[in-house]
């Protein structure tokens, strides 16, 4: 066998030894450092370096040597690659190697290397995969020691391809694994708990919030453990809802309750799903859940608040039901004394007053007033019973509005004079007649011009207007008094709801019955009352009532 021959068989018993010990290598960096001992030993150069690409092509790294003092490699910075001898390499496309005998021949990219060693002699042989160059394999002996054999080329140049694909092995591994992370890590930060176990129940993974979920420190606590070894999985249902998973199909549970210990406690949203190969095999089961606790917590308060409401409510209207009863029974026990009442009393004053002393005289006016207000009172009393039970008589006839309010200007005009208080009347034009029951909406527009009075300081101003507006007639009633708090405007309508004000709160001496009864009235006419008021500045009620009688 000829010195050619000898050398292909070394360098392929080499290869096949190289192969070996690359399979069982655990990583990029064990493998560069097997290809540069190897090297070494096989061609018996002083260093051996393997040099890779960065990302961007522009600088090349050490990733492997030998023949350094300890891993002195390592503390070598990138160098600028030769943009020249790269493109050259990668123009050929032929798998070759170069020979750098002379100092000053070596390249831009290497010598930077072979000065700090005191290399003299380099032999590069470039790592190409396909038209992609990833680096150098490069062989370096110091000064006064031969120069490379043609076996030693042809060695490098063997291994180059091998290496080529180490390199694009580890970068795949290395993208894969930084995939991995980038998933785990994003699993982590999710809200979800996410669980996946083998076709047997047999933990392979889990993130922090089922960690959390769980109770558990660290995941090596579940992985390679049986789900079904866990007190929580079965003492929550959760070994029903795997098993029916490990059957093949999907389930899905709500506030499933987690007790890890006495002291604390879950509620999770869990799904499950088996994961099937192609072939329809079960190859996982993928869990999901989602931490409901304060979602359930807050359900169950609401719960309880809401029996509570209830509770209350009851309570209330069974209270508001024995005031109206109260009320009905008090009402009419007290109407057929006063109706009694005031009959002597009209007789009194009809057949006596002229024989009477004048003081005595002005005392029967006085029961006659007071005898009147309250059975004014009893009347509004037994009017709310009567909203109430929906039993409020409307009698319609017809009624012309401009007349009745005139009337009541006038009446009221006297009341009106006594706090210095100017009252007048807008009528826009001439009012039809409306279908209305004339005795009740009198009633409602006393009572609100009443307030009026009631609630405009001295030497203040009331306007009682009024226009036709199509289907219905509007009246309002405008005073430049102290108005209604907005606070107090959305109960305004309310039985026994009284606005007190600290210059006029003596003159209110009232129940607050007049307001919801004229909503009654409006209402039960068809029409409507509302209010618009801002306090310093005055009130206005409006009230829409329709031309033709609802009832």
């Amino acid at each position: 066998m000829d010195q050619s021959s000898q050398d292909y068989q070394r360098t392929f018993e080499m290869l096949f030894r190289l192969s070996d010990k690359l399979r069982k290598a655990g990583g990029g960096e064990e493998s560069f450092a097997i290809i540069s001992e190897e090297l070494k030993a096989a061609t018996g150069a002083d260093f051996v370096a393997v040099l890779l690409s960065e990302t961007d092509d522009s600088y090349l790294r050490i990733v492997g040597g030998a023949g350094f003092p300890g891993d002195e490699w390592k503390r070598f910075p990138p160098a600028k690659s030769d943009e020249e001898t790269r493109k050259r390499i990668i123009s050929s496309g032929d798998l070759v190697t170069y020979k750098f005998e002379r100092p000053e021949d070596i390249p831009t990219t290497l010598g930077e290397f072979a000065r700090a060693l005191g290399v003299e002699k380099i032999l590069v042989a470039p790592v190409l995969h396909g038209e992609e160059f990833l680096g150098y394999i490069a062989l370096g002996n110091k000064t006064g020691k031969a120069d490379f054999s043609e076996s030693s080329s042809r060695l490098i140049a063997g291994l180059s391809v091998s290496l080529a694909m180490i390199v694009e092995n580890a970068k795949l591994y290395s993208s894969l694994r930084k995939s991995r992370d980038e998933t785990e890590n994003l699993l982590n930060v999710a809200p979800i708990g996410i669980l996946r176990c083998d076709a047997k129940g047999i933990f392979k993974s889990v993130n922090q919030q089922i960690l959390h979920m769980f109770d558990k420190r660290s995941a090596e606590e579940l992985i390679g453990t049986s789900v079904f070894e866990l007190p929580l999985i079965s003492k929550s249902g959760l070994d029903t809802l795997i098993i029916q998973a490990m059957e093949g199909r999907e389930g899905e549970l709500s506030d499933v309750h987690i007790v890890t210990r006495p002291d604390r406690a879950v509620y999770l949203h869990v799904k499950v799903t088996p994961v099937k190969s192609e072939a329809g095999e079960l190859g996982e089961i993928l869990l999901v859940a989602m931490d409901t606790t304060s979602k359930v917590r807050l359900q169950n308060q609401l719960e309880r608040s809401y029996e509570k409401l209830t509770q209350t409510y009851q309570e209330l209207e069974r209270v508001a039901k024995m005031k109206t009863q109260f009320i009905d029974v008090v009402s009419h026990e007290l109407r057929t004394p006063l109706t009694v009442m005031r009959g002597y009393i009209e007789l009194m004053e009809t057949e006596y007053s002229a024989r009477l002393e004048p003081k005595f005289s002005a005392r029967l006016k006085t029961i006659k007033a007071n005898t009147d207000r309250l059975y004014s009172l009893v009347e509004n009393m037994l009017d709310v019973s009567r909203l109430e039970k929906g039993s409020l008589q409307i009698s319609p006839e017809p009624v012309r509005l401009d007349t009745l309010l005139e009337e009541l200007v006038q009446t009221r005009k006297h009341d009106a004079e006594h706090k210095k208080q100017t009252m007048a009347i807008e009528i826009e034009g001439r009012l039809p007649l409306i279908m209305a029951d004339r005795r009740r909406l009198k009633d409602v527009f006393n009572n609100i011009v009443d307030n009026a009075i009631r609630y405009t300081q001295e030497g203040g101003r009331i306007q009682v207007c009024a226009r036709d507006e199509g289907k219905i007639v509007h009246v309002w009633v405008k005073d430049n008094g102290v108005g209604i708090p907005l606070e107090n405007l959305a109960r305004i309508f309310d039985r026994f709801n009284i606005i007190t004000s600290n210059d006029l709160s003596h003159q209110v001496d009232r129940l607050g019955l007049g307001l919801p009864i004229s909503k009654g009235i409006i209402e039960a006419h068809g029409g409507r009352i509302w209010v618009e008021s801002q306090v310093g500045k005055g009130s206005v009620f409006h009230l829409d009532l329709p031309k033709e009688s609802s009832r």
